[in-house]
C-alpha cells in the first residue's frame, strides 16, 4: 500500500511558504507537488493533480475564501483542505469563518503562529481521515451566541453517554484517535466506533461538526477546552 501523502501548498507570502515547506520537509512520505500563489493557480493545480492535502492560506484569496473552498471541493472532492490564517485576524475567524468553513468542507483550521510547528502531525491525522481545528478558535467562536442558529437544538432527544462526552471533549482539544484511546484506556477501534456512532446519532457528517454541534448545544462547554499557545 502506498502511504505517500501528496501535498499542494497555496500561499501568496514567500515567508509563509518557506515556513510551511520547512515544517513538512523532514517527512519521508510527504510529496510536495508544488506551490501556488493565486486563486486560479490553486484551482487549476488542485483539479489537475488531485493532491491528498491542500494547505490553503486564506490570505491568498481576493475572492471570498469560502467560495474558493467550495470550488475546490467540487472539482477535487478527494482533496482534504487545511485552512491557515493569522492570529491577528482572530475576530474575523471567530465571527465569520470557522463554522462556515467547516460546513463548506474543510478538514483543518489552523493558526499559523500556533500550529505551524505541528503541521506535519496534523497532515498525517487528516490524511488518515481525521480533522483538526485549533482549540483557541473553537473556544472563541463558541463563547459567542451568534452561531447558535447554525445547528438545531435537539440534544434533549439524544442520549449521549459520559464516555461519548469525554471523547467529544478530547476531540475539541485537538487530540488524535490514538491519544484519545490512550487517555481513556480504550482501543483505537472502540474510539473510532464511538465517533462513527456519534455522527449517526447526531446526524452530522464530520468530526469537526460533532465538536461544533456539541459546543453550540451545550453538550460540552468552552471552558472544557485547553487553549494551546
Amino acid at each position: 500500500m502506498d502511504d505517500t501523502i501528496s501535498i499542494l501548498v497555496a500561499s501568496c507570502n514567500e515567508e509563509d511558504q518557506e515556513n510551511i515547506l520547512t515544517a513538512l520537509s523532514e517527512q519521508m512520505n510527504f510529496l510536495i507537488i508544488g506551490t501556488v500563489n493565486d486563486e486560479s493557480g490553486v484551482i487549476i493545480k488542485t483539479e489537475f493533480f488531485k493532491p491528498d492535502i491542500l494547505i490553503l492560506d486564506l490570505m491568498l484569496s481576493e475572492i471570498n475564501g469560502l467560495d474558493l473552498v467550495r470550488i475546490i471541493r467540487r472539482r477535487s472532492p478527494s482533496t482534504a483542505i487545511i485552512l491557515l490564517n493569522d492570529k491577528d485576524n482572530q475576530e474575523n475567524i471567530y465571527q465569520s469563518y470557522a463554522i462556515l468553513a467547516v460546513m463548506a468542507g474543510i478538514s483543518g483550521f489552523l493558526i499559523k503562529k500556533l500550529d505551524i510547528d505541528k503541521l506535519a502531525y496534523i497532515v498525517k491525522i487528516i490524511f488518515m481521515g481525521g480533522n483538526y481545528i485549533n482549540p483557541s478558535i473553537t473556544y472563541g467562536i463558541f463563547s459567542k451566541s451568534v452561531f447558535k442558529s447554525q445547528f438545531p437544538d435537539n440534544t434533549g432527544d439524544i442520549d449521549i453517554s459520559p464516555a461519548e462526552r469525554s471523547i467529544i471533549t478530547l476531540l475539541a482539544n485537538g487530540l488524535s484517535d490514538s491519544k484519545i484511546a490512550e487517555k481513556l484506556n480504550y482501543s483505537m477501534g472502540t474510539i473510532r466506533n464511538c465517533i462513527t456512532n456519534l455522527r449517526h446519532k447526531i446526524k452530522i457528517k464530520s468530526r469537526i461538526e460533532i465538536v461544533v454541534y456539541s459546543l453550540l448545544s451545550g453538550l460540552i462547554r468552552p471552558e472544557h477546552i485547553t487553549i494551546r499557545r
